[in-house]
């Protein structure tokens, strides 16, 4: 039967009753303790932060793992990773800080969208988990959308029917692992399965649930009937919850892996993207954060449900209010520069004890803008919303003998921001759009690149900050979560702007936006006129 929002109201209450009879005491004295501590289960890595309840970060680490990338399309890690980098980096925290584990008063996650764990019985994963860049299941995805029912489950949603949904993953394994499908206990999400390991809870909260088009995103349950159309078993689906909704408490055994207090509080926790977009201080209506991290794309907090299929839609974690999100693949055109052509940056990062990136930076805003005449598609592993192409491929457009390096560095920002910015302009066609724009992650610390962002959207481009000139990120919004869970704050929207006091804006050029608005609107000409050869030449390399 499914989850409706009553059951899932009873669930929560168990949740409560279970932190008031197992740990009643310790529970409130934990009410005036002052730190929290946020893990943000990213792409790339792990990374857990201890912050004080004003505020201050106590200490931060990070531990990396491996992408598993065994076909052109498919995209794997592994679930027990996460975890064990989780345990790692709450030791690392607590020693660093030299903060007692029983003066923690919660625990929050955050996790990478779209990423489908299957487990167990026992809680253990059946499967590599299938990650937001997994696009194996085109055919799976393409089937969906042949299906008569197809309107009806991109509207419960309001999300598309997308190789990069969990939905699609599911009828893949459903497919091609049946003996897995079948045996598969329980469907989690990243954010849930970490969950899982910290309390022994099964759940998945409101802001990740929007991977599978059996959620009903205005009613907040399980849908019977979408489930029945896409055969999955409405048992092996958790209960909903809010996430700030605490539910559950650090178990022994996962105490003596983290080194956490057992009994601590854990909240149901979030989507990374709305747990990043909180953090760094999207909290009201029209507030928009930029993600520049592995994935790049824009959070708009809105608080209405909108279907628009080129885009992406889910809950946010400030109650009543939901994101409206563009998602792109270009964070991971640096990276790959990196590897590729870096090595003078990196071996120089190396020697002066500096970052590769930065010195990217330096170079790229030498180079004038619009990169004298090249032009860069940044879909180098196809590309999300607004396009849904697995076939699309990266593009630089106009090389000659006369570029240089500082202009190829430069013509790939500015594809980026083209490619967020494309978002935006689907946004706008929906009624809807920026009002403060908020740059976040990696990318927020060039420069040069929100200075691009600012002149072509022609907005004020933001960079929040601490009072220690850190900006806010995932994990102090989990941190502003879990306290408001239990009690130190009385709502999210007060901390969260009481954290990040400085801002640095970056205003927009009328005359660099004039340039770069006909050089949009060639990229969008060039994309658009490329999506069929991106199909061909697909099936030419495919075919050897």
């Amino acid at each position: 039967m499914p989850v409706s929002c009553d059951t899932a109201r009873f669930h929560r209450q168990l949740a409560g009753c279970a932190l008031q009879s197992g740990a009643s005491s310790l529970h409130f004295q934990r009410l005036t303790m002052p730190y929290l501590i946020g893990v943000d289960i990213g792409t790339s890595s792990t990374k857990t932060a201890l912050w004080r309840d004003d505020g201050v970060l106590m200490a931060e680490a990070s531990a990396p793992y491996p992408l598993h990338r065994p076909h052109p399309t498919w995209a794997e890690q592994s679930a027990l990773d996460w975890w064990q980098a989780a345990c790692h980096t709450i030791r690392e925290v607590l020693g660093r800080s030299g903060v007692k584990p029983a003066d923690i008063a919660g625990v929050g996650v955050d996790g990478l969208g779209w990423s489908l764990v299957a487990i167990d019985g026992a809680g253990e994963p059946v499967f590599p988990a299938m990650i937001w860049l997994d696009r194996r299941a085109e055919a799976e995805a393409a089937h969906l959308r042949s299906l008569p029912e197809a309107e009806y489950l991109v509207n419960l949603v309001a999300n598309p029917l997308d190789a990069a949904y969990i939905t699609p993953k599911l009828r893949w394994l459903q497919i091609h692992e049946p003996s897995l499908y079948r045996g598969a206990a329980q469907f989690l999400t990243s954010t849930g399965f970490i969950v899982h390991r910290l309390c022994g809870a099964l759940t998945c909260d409101t802001t990740q649930a929007y991977g599978f088009h059996c959620f009903d995103i205005r009613r907040e349950r399980w849908d019977a009937e979408a489930a029945r159309l896409l055969g999955i078993p409405l048992e092996k689906l958790p209960p909903l919850f809010a996430s700030c909704d605490r539910v559950g408490v650090v178990s022994p055994k996962a105490a003596s892996l983290t080194g956490l207090a057992a009994g601590t509080p854990v909240i149901a926790g979030a989507l990374d993207a709305a747990a990043g977009a909180f953090g760094s201080g999207v909290a009201r209506v029209g507030q928009t954060s930029d993600q520049g991290g592995t994935a790049f794309g824009l959070s708009l907090c809105v608080d209405k449900v909108i279907v628009e299929p080129r885009l992406i839609f889910s809950h946010h974690v400030v109650p009543g209010t939901y994101i409206f999100q563009g998602g792109t693949v270009g964070g991971s055109v640096l990276p790959w520069f990196k590897e590729a052509l870096g090595q003078p940056e990196a071996l120089a990062a190396q020697l002066l004890g500096g970052s590769a990136y930065s010195l990217m930076s330096d170079e790229a805003v030498t180079a004038p803008p619009g990169a004298n005449g090249l032009l860069f598609l940044p879909y180098i592993a196809g590309e999300r919303s607004p396009l849904w192409n697995s076939d699309a491929r990266g593009v630089f457009f106009g090389l000659s003998s006369r570029t240089t390096r500082a202009d190829i560095l430069r013509a790939i920002m500015e594809g980026c921001a083209y490619a967020v910015y494309h978002n935006v302009r689907v946004m706008e066609e929906s009624g809807v759009g920026p009002k403060e724009w908020i740059g976040i992650g990696g990318a927020a610390n060039s420069p040069v690149w929100c200075q691009i962002k600012a002149d072509i959207s022609n907005r004020p481009f933001t960079v929040a900050r601490r009072e220690d000139g850190g900006t806010g990120d995932n994990t102090l919004g989990l941190a502003v979560m879990v306290g408001q869970a239990v009690g130190l704050y009385p709502d999210l929207v007060t901390p969260i702007e009481r954290f990040l006091p400085q801002r640095t804006v970056y205003l927009p050029s009328l005359e660099r936006h004039s340039l770069y608005a006909r050089l949009f609107e060639f990229y969008l000409q060039l994309s658009n006129a490329l999506l069929p050869q991106f199909h061909q030449w697909a099936q030419v390399v495919q075919s050897g």
